[in-house]
């Protein structure tokens, strides 16, 4: 068992005598090497141009920062911006999908799914999309025999400010 505990130590020391410096003398001559003989062209920063404020003055010539630079223009197509919005006015019009109709009491209903399962009951006259959509019909359309709602949607161009009307026809969606 002594003998045992005196060889172990020497064959570690054995092993670890053969682990030494002698072994690395290539890679250390060739990281030496590349140390001296590679070295990466460093690009000179530009130069930092300085910066020059404008001072406001009041004969108009710069454009006041307190009001807005254009005026909205209003026109007969704009909507009106201060009704309270209904529920179908948070989703984008092509999100919505139109899968059913109801008649009650002699008046026409769709009904319309919001992206996150939500059903809602909606006729002629509510709002929906985010571009002030308004339902001006709901009905049969008599060529293709399916179900079509009419949306009139206003959208405002952002370089004139000025208020247009597009009409979009959502048709019901078959259950698949």
């Amino acid at each position: 068992m002594r003998l045992k505990s005196k060889l172990l130590p020497a064959a570690l020391i054995i092993l670890l005598a053969a682990c030494g410096h002698a072994q690395n003398d290539d890679l250390t001559q060739f990281m030496n090497d590349a140390n001296q003989t590679m070295l990466a062209p460093v690009e000179a920063l530009p130069e930092v141009q300085g910066f020059a404020p404008k001072m406001y003055n009041a004969d108009g010539v710069l454009h006041d920062p307190f009001y807005p630079r254009k005026a909205a223009i209003q026109n007969a197509n704009q909507p009106d911006l201060n009704r309270p919005k209904e529920p179908l006015e948070a989703y984008p019009l092509e999100s919505l999908k139109f899968v059913g109709v109801l008649s009650k009491k002699n008046s026409m209903y769709a009904t319309i799914q919001t992206p996150d399962s939500h059903i809602y009951q909606i006729k002629t006259g509510a709002h929906l999309g985010e571009k002030f959509g308004v339902v001006t019909a709901l009905g049969e359309n008599h060529q293709t025999l399916k179900y079509e709602l009419r949306v009139k949607e206003t959208i405002q161009d952002p370089v004139t400010a000025e208020w247009s009307e597009q009409m979009t026809i959502l048709e019901l969606q078959e259950h698949q």
